[in-house]
């Protein structure tokens, strides 16, 4: 009858990040990394996830024409993917830490899948006409 109800503040796991980042882009690991910064409080971190982001997207776009073609594009996905775990490893917190405290919990799987396909199409949306800008300015090719 007296039963204190806590909500959890729901947080995206490092696996989480890294399959966001990995299967649906720089946008999606973005907003994660974002998203986890403003559920621990941390506004000055999350501010600078985005600024930082918003960076690495501009010249992730610029260099990809100069990236010889032998190399898979896939990789690229990878490397940026295990930069954004081990952001969410040492800056935010493990998966253990997560289980382990009372006040937070896991996003589910469903809303990674959603919010990475939302997320998808607008890094799609930017990828285009950022490109055709570089390519009219004569940055890429």
């Amino acid at each position: 009858m007296n039963e204190i109800t806590i909500n959890e503040l729901k947080m995206y796991s490092p696996v989480q990040v890294f399959l966001g980042a990995c299967f649906f882009g720089p946008i999606t690991m973005i907003y994660f990394l974002w998203q986890n910064f403003k559920t621990l409080g941390k506004a000055k971190e999350a501010k600078y996830t985005v600024i930082y982001g918003i960076v690495f997207i501009l010249i992730f776009i610029g260099t990809l024409q100069f990236i010889p073609k032998a190399i898979p594009g896939y990789v690229l996905q990878v490397v940026y993917s295990l930069v954004a775990l081990q952001v969410a490893n040492s800056l935010q917190m493990t998966k253990e830490e997560i289980e382990a405290a009372t006040n937070y919990g896991f996003q589910s799987y469903w809303r990674v899948l959603a919010y990475g396909l939302g997320l998808y199409l607008a890094w799609a949306a930017i990828t285009y006409p950022v490109t055709n800008m570089f390519t009219a300015f004569g940055i890429i090719d």
